[in-house]
């Protein structure tokens, strides 16, 4: 059995590398104030420092907004601990999609059709890559309101 080593560019995509504008702008109800963005997980959550310090992030797959770290010290800890990347940036789904051999493209997050809140659940079957401003959109047309 061969094990699936991810590197960060697998689990976090870094905010220079997408257009965060875009991406923010599907969300007009649920992301307000401004913020700093930070980047995303390989499913879409968006990561953003506020004016305050504290981190938070929109969450694609349930909505909402939730405090993270209450600066950004606590939130690098964070993000280098496997136990949190695990829950949070769901890197054991990450390595379960690479072992099927769906990958996706420096532009993609990973995506569930159906979204998750029709089901109840992630269905990892039902994994595909998809356009980043793509899945916002399905997202936001789910959840912008629920915030």
């Amino acid at each position: 059995m061969t094990i699936t080593t991810l590197t960060w560019p697998d689990i976090f995509i870094d905010a220079s590398a997408l257009d965060i504008q875009t991406l923010s702008a599907n969300w007009p109800k649920t992301l307000t104030g401004k913020v700093r963005p930070l980047g995303c997980s390989a499913f879409g959550d968006l990561y953003f420092e506020r004016e305050n310090g504290h981190i938070e992030h929109l969450d694609v797959l349930e909505g909402g907004i939730h405090t993270i770290a209450p600066n950004m010290n606590d939130f690098r800890a964070m993000m280098n601990s496997p136990e949190w990347q695990e829950v949070n940036l769901l890197t054991e789904g990450i390595c379960l999609l690479k072992e099927k051999g769906i990958e996706r493209g420096a532009d993609q997050f990973y995506g569930f059709a159906p979204h998750p809140a029709f089901v109840g659940s992630i269905n990892w079957a039902s994994a595909i890559a998809l356009d980043a401003n793509v899945w916002h959109s399905i997202c936001a047309q789910i959840l912008d309101n629920t915030a």
